[in-house]
């Protein structure tokens, strides 16, 4: 079955909550809670910036590009907050599996642990959902590991990871719809440098099968 475009769901101060860890802000996401992030843009000046191609030729060529948020302006070396964005509301069709695809892209300054998570919007989880719920991690999210082991580039903030993931709900047998929730723990390290600055972007395309 054809893939149908539904959301590409970016980082922004309009939709991203921050909490203690990731379990919390997981929970302000699927709860519907108000973003309550601050846009850090570039904030060093050297990092590496998410942005679509300028000559963006599918139907998530719209969708802002996504901005480098943090918890505050001001960065604390060595803290970890947790960040979390759900995607819009998707019916299910009844009498078919319903099979997505999602494609996620992430930015961290230092190390992150990001998740994605299938739910209905009653709360209810849809797992199993192979390959969901899986934590992936890049980088160590001890703040200790900006002094022992990530002291020489590429930085683990150089790195811009990617992921993506079919995931099937299966056979859908009463009216249901889903939203995924991407869950995301973030360290900002310990260094020896003057500057310490801290954010995190993301992009993440979502695909649904289609009977057409």
């Amino acid at each position: 079955m054809p893939l149908v475009p539904i959301q590409r769901l970016t980082s922004l101060t309009t939709n991203v909550v921050t909490a203690a860890n990731g379990a919390a802000a997981f929970a302000l996401a699927l709860s519907g809670a108000a973003p309550n992030v601050v846009n850090v843009g570039n904030a060093p000046g050297i990092w590496p910036e998410l942005r679509k191609f300028d000559n963006d030729n599918t139907v998530f060529a719209a969708a802002p590009d996504p901005q480098a948020v943090w918890s505050q302006a001001a960065f604390i070396p060595g803290e970890t907050h947790g960040f979390a964005a759900a995607s819009i509301t998707i019916p299910l069709t009844v009498g078919i599996i319903n099979d997505f695809l999602i494609a996620l892209t992430v930015f961290s300054d230092n190390a992150v642990i990001a998740n994605i998570q299938a739910f209905s919007p009653l709360g209810i989880s849809l797992f199993p959902v192979p390959g969901l719920g899986v934590n992936l991690t890049a980088g160590s999210l001890d703040p200790n590991t900006g002094l022992t082991t990530d002291i020489a580039p590429p930085y683990n903030w150089q790195k811009v990871r990617f992921y993506s993931i079919p995931a099937s709900l299966g056979l859908i047998s009463v009216a249901l719809s889903v939203r995924f929730i991407f869950t995301f723990q973030v360290t900002n390290y310990f260094t020896t440098g003057a500057v310490n600055t801290a954010g995190l972007s993301f992009a993440a395309d979502i695909y649904q099968s289609s009977l057409l």
